[in-house]
């Protein structure tokens, strides 16, 4: 549920801004803010500016959006482990017949055999952005060269439709992960699913110090 991710990260954002008040004498009512995310935060981003914005938004910023359904994430996947292979150091040593031979076919199945669906779907994000998204809203897309994930033309037709005129889009260079840089060894303190994902990664490439993004690109 994408909304209900939405309005949690808004939740915790208003928890924040009281507490900085009570602790450092914000002024939350008169501090502007900008709304930044990528991939699904960046979808995240656009369902909050549906409903009511924050009075005191002064810009979004959406970097590489995504607005697949359950049954895209495949390629989203395949480009997380293209990138966790190379910067390994293992490119071409196994990742491609792992991904072919076992995660792909069972992933794809699985996501066709589940009829589960993000909601909102694809569609309807697209729907509300026409209907609903704040048409004076300081609006940038942030599309990366080498981006197939990226659904950024998608949602500047929604604009068009919508009317607003304020929104706009950025070729950069890049791929749909260049924003994120994390270590393997970082990510397993997580916990949880986070947490089981790196420990297995590091297992396997862990003696190479592989990362998932280069701090060098995203600077």
């Amino acid at each position: 549920d994408h909304q209900e991710l939405a309005d949690t990260a808004a939740a915790d954002l208003a928890e924040a801004m009281e507490l900085g008040q009570q602790r450092f004498g914000w002024a939350k009512d008169r501090m502007p803010r900008l709304a930044m995310g990528h991939s699904l935060g960046a979808k995240l981003q656009v369902l909050l500016c549906c409903q009511q914005p924050d009075p005191m938004l002064s810009g979004v910023a959406l970097l590489a959006f995504n607005n697949f359904g359950v049954e895209d994430q495949v390629a989203l996947l395949r480009e997380f482990l293209k990138v966790v292979q190379g910067n390994s150091g293992l490119s071409g040593l196994g990742g491609d017949q792992l991904w072919e031979t076992f995660l792909e076919p069972a992933i794809g199945r699985a996501a066709k055999l589940s009829g589960l669906q993000f909601t909102p779907g694809p569609d309807e994000v697209l729907d509300m952005v026409e209907e609903s998204y704040k048409p004076d809203l300081r609006t940038r897309l942030f599309r990366f060269s080498d981006d197939s994930l990226d659904c950024s033309e998608e949602l500047l037709s929604s604009f068009v439709m919508r009317r607003a005129r304020n929104a706009d889009r950025l070729e950069m260079k890049g791929g749909h992960l260049t924003p994120v840089v994390l270590s393997l060894a970082d990510m397993a303190p997580a916990g949880g699913a986070v947490g089981d994902v790196a420990e297995r990664l590091k297992e396997r490439f862990g003696g190479f110090g592989a990362t998932l993004g280069s701090e060098a690109e995203s600077e």
